[in-house]
This record gives C-alpha cells, structure tokens and sequence, in this order.
C-alpha cells in the first residue's frame, strides 16, 4: 500500500453549531430565551449604556456648593470664636466687717511707726480771674507777687515754713510769703535724688514797680536767709515759676468796693471748685480722703490793669486736705478690731454711716497739727487684697478644671472664684493674659 504523504492529511473543521444537542437540552435553552425576552420588554438603557446595576444617581452641583460653603463657614465660625475667646473672674475677696462706737483714736502727721494711725497733707493750688470795670481812681501804694517753686534736697523730711517765711532773690530783693508752707522731702532711687517741692506764692518786701520781675531776666537761685549758716541753707532754694508783677506806686483806676466784693465772692467759689476737682484728681487711688477733712486759704492777689478803664481781679486758693493710705489705714485698724489677723495686705472700704470727727490744737486748719484726735462711728469693711495679676499667670492656657485648685491656693484672700467663658461651649483659659478679665462681686 503506498505511504501517505502529509499533504494528503486534511483536517475537517467543524462548527459547536454541528454538534448535536439532545431534545432536553434544546427545550430547556428555548424556556430561558423565552424568559429573558420577556423581561427585556420594559427595560431601557439609561443614557450612558450601563445597565440599572451599574447606574449611579448623579450629585446636585448646587449641593455641593452648599456643603463646601457650609463647612467652610463652620471652620472660620470655630476659628474665630478660638481666636476671639475670653474668660471673665468673678472673684468674692475675704472680707470682715468691723464697727465703731465713737472710738477715739491718736493720728500723727507723716508717722513711719507701722504701729500708728498715719496721715498726710496733700495741697493744691489754684488761681481765678475776672475783668471788671475800673470808675475809681486813687493813690495805690501796691507790691508785686508771683510764684515760685521752693525745693527740698536736704532731707527726706517735709519741713514747714511759717508764715512771713524771707526769700532772697540773687539781685538782693527780697519777697515773703503770706502763709505757712510744708515742703516734701527729697525721694532717692538708684541712680538720683528728687528733691521735694511745692509751689509758693511770694510778695515783694515793699510796694513798687522795682520788685517786678520777668522770669526770662532773672539768673539764680531765691535763697531762705533765716537759713543762713544752717546746711540748709545751700539745699532750700526758690526758683521762679512765673513773673512777679503787679508792683506799683502812684494814681491808678480802681473797682467799686461793692462790684470788689460781689466779684471776690464769685472767684472763691469758683476757685473751690477748681481745687477740690484738682485734688481728687491728684490724689493717688490707694489713698482715702474723709469727708470734709480739708480746709481752702483764698488770697487776693494784686489787680492786673487792663486798657485805660478795666481790672482784673485775681484770686488764688489753696487747698489742704488730709490724706491716708488705705493699706496703713486699713492694716491699723484691723490689728485693731480683728482678733487674730494675720497681718496680709488690706484695703480700708468706708460705709455710708461712717461719721469721723477731727479735733486737733487749730481746728479751723487741720493741715497746720502734728498730731490729731480722731472719733469713728459706724461701719467699715475690710477687705484682703489678691493679686490679679498672679491669678490670670496661674490660669493662662489652662483648662476650667484647673480653677478648683487655685482657688485652694489663693484661700487666705479669696473666697470664691466663679467664671464666665466666651464663646460658652469653651472650656479652656486664653494664654493672653488680657483675655482673661477679673471683675469682683460686689462688697
């Protein structure tokens, strides 16, 4: 039989359609055709060409917008309200009440004894004017004032000088004072020396133009000659503040004495006014003024010439009143009246039915005594002081939590400490010191 050659293989390819399939098989593929079409008849593509199980409903762009707008107003509301966060104290200070009964009571000028009742006299100066019409004329024989300022680089000291006390200007005038005057001693710091001093109002020895005197012409100093050959001498001295005027001697228009005293009577009122405003302003926050502890000195100062047929009348005051510092006050009379006090700091709170009565050896001016006898009746708080500034340092930064034990810390002069945050839901101190705010209940 001959070989067969590979070119006589031939391969019959034949399709899965020629493959035969059993009746079964047949009639089962013809009930799922027959199901599928029949659920394809309500179906619809969507757009994209994905069937319902793959189809993602789309997001609202205007949704979006919102979201992102809304997150982004809740971050800047959270950022500010953190950076604009505040803390308010409400501290309750220890406090006692303390009474009197007409309790009698030793005060002494400028005293360094911690044991004693101290007080100070603080002084104010002030000048009024008026123009008014001159239908008189006369003879005047009038001499010349103006103001100095009188140092003290002696002492640490006050030193008074009385009445009709002689300055010496350095071309050999000589002016006096019409009134007694306490210099304040000189105050050393580190690295100087701060001579005490007080304004004074001088007059010329005697009347005449010769006694004016401007301060752009004048060199040196006014020395006291009742000093000389004293170490005083060389340490008080007067240096002139403005110029000495009104000196005079010949025929001049002078006022009705009727409108002089409707006038004069004017200016001292306005003049009281003027010092008693002065002086509340100049006294010192921690120093406690009783009512009516001052007395007012009015000097009529000579009339300055205006024009041909007007004056000017001028009137200066001098305001004296007694001053206590509230901590030595307070101090003197807790250790007074408080059983077992324990010495901190206090401060002195005067209640409305407190009545004090001074009596010293010139009752007229309390200001001129070294020593006073003081009466009390009514009530007084006193109250310890805390520090606040010690308090915010404690606190900065820390959390609400933290308030209970400071407020153990700070027992001996605080009660209570209560606080009020801002924005509400913030639970935590602000580390700038002045976020955190202190306003005390009321005493």
């Amino acid at each position: 039989m001959p070989k067969k050659i590979i070119s006589d293989l031939i391969v019959t390819k034949k399709s899965i359609r020629q493959i035969p399939i059993s009746r079964e098989m047949k009639n089962r593929i013809e009930l799922e055709t027959k199901i599928d079409n029949e659920k394809r008849k309500d179906f619809h593509l969507p757009k994209n060409g994905r069937a319902p199980g793959w189809q993602r409903k789309p997001i609202n762009p205007k949704f979006v917008i919102w979201l992102i707008a809304l997150i982004c107003i809740l971050a800047l509301f959270f950022g500010v309200s953190i950076l604009f966060s505040s803390a308010t104290l409400v501290i309750t200070p220890r406090t006692e009440n303390i009474s009197f009964a007409n309790d009698a009571y030793t005060a002494k000028l400028n005293s360094t004894n911690s044991s004693d009742l101290s007080y100070e006299v603080l002084s104010v100066k002030q000048t009024a004017q008026e123009t008014v019409s001159a239908t008189k004329e006369k003879d005047v024989s009038q001499k010349a004032s103006g103001k100095i300022v009188v140092y003290n680089n002696y002492s640490t000291v006050s030193q008074r000088l009385i009445n009709n006390t002689r300055f010496e200007s350095a071309n050999g005038k000589v002016y006096r004072t019409n009134s007694s005057v306490i210099i304040p001693g000189l105050t050393k710091t580190s690295d100087k020396i701060i001579p005490g001093s007080v304004e004074v109002i001088i007059f010329a020895d005697q009347p005449g133009e010769e006694y004016n005197m401007r301060l752009s012409d004048l060199a040196g100093d006014f020395k006291i000659p009742g000093f000389k050959g004293d170490p005083r001498y060389d340490k008080f001295y007067g240096r002139l503040k403005e110029d000495i005027q009104g000196g005079f001697v010949g025929k001049q228009r002078i006022v009705a004495d009727d409108l002089r005293k409707t006038t004069t009577d004017s200016l001292k009122t306005k003049v009281k006014e003027q010092l008693l405003k002065e002086f509340y302003a100049v006294k010192p926050d921690n120093y406690f003024v009783f009512n009516d502890t001052y007395s007012v000195d009015y000097t009529s100062l000579p009339d300055t010439a205006v024009g041909t047929d007007k004056v000017m009348i001028n009137m200066e005051g001098n305001l004296n009143g007694l001053v206590f510092n509230k901590n030595k006050l307070a101090k003197y009379f807790a250790n007074k009246k408080i059983t077992g006090f324990d010495n901190l700091p206090v401060d002195f709170i005067s209640k409305d039915n407190l009545t004090v009565i001074f009596t010293g050896a010139d009752s007229t001016a309390l200001y001129k005594n070294s020593t006073l006898q003081v009466k009390l009746s009514g009530d007084v708080t006193i109250k310890w002081l805390y520090d606040a500034l010690a308090i915010k340092k404690d606190l900065a930064g820390k959390k609400e939590a933290d308030l209970k034990g400071l407020i153990s810390k700070y027992s001996d002069t605080v009660l209570g400490i209560k606080v009020i945050f801002r924005p509400v839901w913030t639970r935590y101190f602000p580390d700038d010191l002045e976020k955190i705010k202190i306003i005390e209940e009321s005493i």
